[in-house]
């Protein structure tokens, strides 16, 4: 599998940003925001990608040794513009190795960033944008964002930040207790008015039972879709819950492999499908979700808790697919999301506005990068 284009070069680096306030979940804290950055160069083109890598606060460790003792000796030579047949051969060596060691996750996030900068190369090579490759057709040109990352906490404060930005929808974090909850999705909904619409986000917090009884009290608060219920994801669970509440159900940053996407667009329990790029497989396992989601009339709202990179992302991804209602954007304080590229995607009116440029349209700001960098790896062909 080699061409004019054999992949040359991985660089592999890890940004830590300290935050000023630590970022809640139902399931544990942030204190600071990371990035995989993801460089890889063939014939003279790079493209950048990243891989997901917020939790657990170790994980940076175990995916610099899944590059380079993992993916570093398999990758080189291969055809940086077949993304798709890159990413096939890398899953067929990687992934039994991930299942058994019960670790599949982290293998798929370290390959989303290798997809992500091989299809920026594509598109740099063929000299179009990501979403015009993707469908090969023209595209919008801008899509629909939602700003996230709003409670239990900062609840007035990043409310204000949506508005001024001019947001048409916010995503609160719930799955801390009912009382809590209750008091957050009062809090935005007082803050952002009865035109902004209200969706909830509870990080797998419940079983199907204590789901059912904190959904039904959401519609005091108009929550058009509740993310990710139920603990575990199943799709047997999210069948009887979706059977038990009026509320549409959305799903898929933790989901991995397209049989288990397509487990859920075809349930009938899932209306909105939400792959994250930077977890799920980058743009070749985004582009068969949409395709699936497209035969079993399920929307779609990619996932993104991640640097400006995933965002750009994820923008090209939902600029490619009509079906594609919105795109994440976290609103907390984050230097990874607003100072890491030099140029990319711009946000205004509530969409974000795609550059025209080739491959992700994006720049890396070098300072930046040097400035929160604490760790760098660096591999190349001549050296396999």
């Amino acid at each position: 599998m080699t061409s004019g284009y054999p992949i040359e070069r991985l660089t592999v680096s890890i940004l830590s940003a300290p935050v000023d306030s630590a970022v809640p979940m139902s399931f544990g804290t942030l204190t600071d925001r990371r990035v995989c950055l993801v460089e890889v160069e063939a014939g003279g083109v790079v493209g950048i990608g990243e891989s997901w890598l917020n939790y657990p606060g170790w994980s940076h460790a175990e995916r610099l040794s899944t590059f380079t003792e993992g993916i570093a000796p398999l990758v080189f030579g291969l055809d940086a513009s077949d993304p798709a047949g890159v990413l096939a051969l890398l899953c067929g060596r990687l992934l039994p190795v991930g299942r058994q060691a019960g670790a599949i996750g982290p293998i798929w996030q370290a390959l989303s960033g290798i997809d992500i900068a091989l299809w920026d190369i594509a598109g740099k090579l063929a000299g179009k944008p990501v979403h015009e490759l993707l469908t090969g057709t023209a595209s919008r040109s801008s899509v629909p964002a939602y700003a996230s990352g709003i409670g239990p906490s900062d609840i007035e404060s990043l409310c204000a930040v949506a508005l001024a930005d001019g947001y048409r929808a916010i995503k609160t974090k719930i799955g801390f207790g009912a009382e809590r909850d209750r008091a957050t999705l009062s809090a935005a909904r007082d803050c952002v008015g009865a035109g902004i619409e209200l969706f909830a986000d509870a990080n797998q917090a419940w079983d199907v039972a204590a789901a059912t009884e904190q959904i039904n009290a959401l519609a005091d608060y108009d929550v058009r879709w509740i993310e990710e219920p139920l603990a575990g994801d199943r799709v047997e669970d999210l069948q009887k819950l979706a059977a038990a509440v009026p509320l549409p159900i959305a799903t898929g940053e933790n989901v991995y492999g397209t049989e288990d996407f397509e487990s859920r667009t075809g349930s009938g329990a899932v209306t909105l499908i939400q792959p994250d790029l930077a977890k799920s497989g980058g743009f070749t396992i985004a582009r068969a979700v949409a395709e699936s989601a497209n035969r079993f009339d399920v929307r779609i709202a990619p996932h993104c808790y991640s640097s400006g990179i995933g965002i750009a992302a994820s923008a090209q991804f939902g600029a490619a697919y009509d079906r594609v209602d919105w795109v994440e954007m976290d609103v907390r304080p984050n230097p990874l999301r607003t100072e890491l590229l030099a140029r990319g995607p711009e946000l205004s009116d509530g969409a974000i506005h795609l550059p025209t440029s080739p491959g992700l349209g994006v720049e890396l700001d070098p300072a930046t990068v040097r400035r929160f960098r604490i760790h760098r790896e660096e591999r190349t062909r001549n050296a396999h």
